[in-house]
C-alpha cells in the first residue's frame, strides 16, 4: 500500500557553494532565488519547523551546492548548528556531486546523521556528460551511486533531460542505470536556458537547441512510468517555479510542469482503457487535471481518442 504520509522537509539553499566548476547551464542564485545565506536566520527557521512537527519524522535538507566538497570545518559548523535545534526524529539530507563521494566522506556523513544523499548525476551517458562539462564518467557516476547505497544511505538521483548531446541512446542508458541502481528518489529537471550562462551563449550561437515543452513532458512521463514499476519515488518534476520568467531565455519551462506530466500519464492510460466514442468518468482530481490550463489535456485526449467526452464522478 502506498505511504501517503507527508514528507516533511526544511530546505536550506547554498547556491553553488562547494561546486568544483560552473556547469554550462547553471545559475543557482536565479533558480533558487537565494543569493545570500544567513546561518542564524536559517537555524531559527529550522527550530520553528522542528517545533511545529515534534514527534514526526522529518528532514533538514541542504540543496544548491556541492555539500561534500565544502570545507569539513564548515560542514561541521552547519550540522552542529542545525542539530542543536533538532529532535530525535530529525535527520539530514544533502545534495552533492558524484566526484565527491568516497568512504572517508561517507564516514563523515554517517557520523553527522545524514540519512539521504542526492547525487546530481544529470545524465549517465559519457558523451552527454562530456558535452555538459560535468567532469566525471558514466562509470564514476555509477560507482558513487552504488557506494552510497552499499553504505546504507538512501540514494537520490537528479537527472536533467535535454542536455547537449542527449539522444534516444542516452535516454535508454539513463533508464538502464535507474533499473540497475533502484535509487529511493528521483528528481527530473528538464534543461532550460537561463540568461547569463554558458548554455545561453551556445543557444544564441545556434549550437544548442532546447527541447520543446511537449517533448520534455513526454520524456518525463516515460521516466515516471519506469519509476512506478521500479518503486522509485519521483520527488520533483521541473525546476523550481520561483525562478523569474524574465531570466529564462528558452526551453521547456512551465509553472505547473509536474501537473502536465501527470495529465500526460493519465491520458496515456485512458488511451489503453477507453474505446472511441464513449463518455469517460473520472474522479475529481483526474477531471481537474484534464480541465486545467484551458482544458489543454482534454483537447489532447480528444485528439487521441475520437469522439470521447469526460465527466466527473460524484
Amino acid at each position: 500500500m502506498k505511504d501517503k504520509r507527508k514528507h516533511l522537509i526544511y530546505p536550506i539553499f547554498l547556491p553553488m557553494q562547494g561546486c568544483p566548476r560552473l556547469c554550462i547551464y547553471c545559475d543557482q542564485n536565479k533558480i533558487s532565488s537565494s543569493a545570500d545565506f544567513d546561518l542564524s536566520s536559517s537555524v531559527k527557521g529550522a527550530a520553528e519547523f522542528v517545533q511545529r512537527h515534534i514527534g514526526k519524522e522529518k528532514e533538514i535538507a541542504f540543496y544548491g551546492g556541492t555539500f561534500t566538497a565544502l570545507e569539513e570545518d564548515f560542514r561541521d559548523e552547519l550540522i552542529q548548528a542545525y542539530r542543536a535545534v533538532s529532535d530525535e526524529q530529525t535527520s539530514f539530507r544533502i545534495s552533492t556531486h558524484p566526484s565527491y563521494i568516497d568512504d572517508a566522506i561517507l564516514d563523515w556523513c554517517e557520523a553527522a546523521g545524514i540519512k539521504c544523499i542526492e547525487l546530481g548525476i544529470q545524465d549517465f551517458d559519457d558523451e552527454v556528460l562530456k558535452q555538459s562539462g560535468r567532469g566525471y564518467s558514466h562509470a564514476e557516476a555509477m560507482n558513487a551511486s552504488k557506494l552510497v547505497k552499499e553504505r546504507g544511505f538512501e540514494l537520490g538521483v537528479q537527472l536533467m533531460p535535454g542536455l547537449p548531446g542527449a539522444s534516444e541512446s542516452s535516454i535508454q542508458r539513463n533508464k538502464s542505470a535507474l533499473e540497475e541502481l533502484k535509487p529511493e528518489y528521483l528528481r527530473l529537471y528538464p534543461l532550460i536556458v537561463v540568461k547569463g550562462t554558458p548554455l545561453a551563449q551556445m543557444y544564441e550561437r545556434g549550437e544548442y537547441l532546447p527541447m520543446a515543452l511537449e517533448e520534455a513532458i513526454s520524456q518525463c512521463a516515460a521516466y515516471l512510468e519506469l519509476t512506478h514499476r521500479l518503486g522509485i519515488k519521483v520527488i520533483k518534476l521541473g525546476i523550481p517555479s520561483n525562478i523569474a520568467e524574465s531570466d529564462i531565455l528558452a526551453g521547456p519551462w512551465h509553472p505547473a510542469f509536474g501537473e502536465l506530466v501527470k495529465a500526460e500519464i493519465l491520458v496515456r492510460r485512458l488511451e489503453i482503457e477507453s474505446p472511441p466514442g464513449q463518455i469517460i468518468f473520472l474522479d475529481k482530481k483526474q477531471y481537474a487535471l484534464l480541465m486545467a490550463h484551458d482544458a489543454l489535456y482534454l483537447k489532447i485526449l480528444q485528439k487521441r481518442i475520437e469522439n470521447c467526452s469526460i465527466m466527473p464522478t460524484e
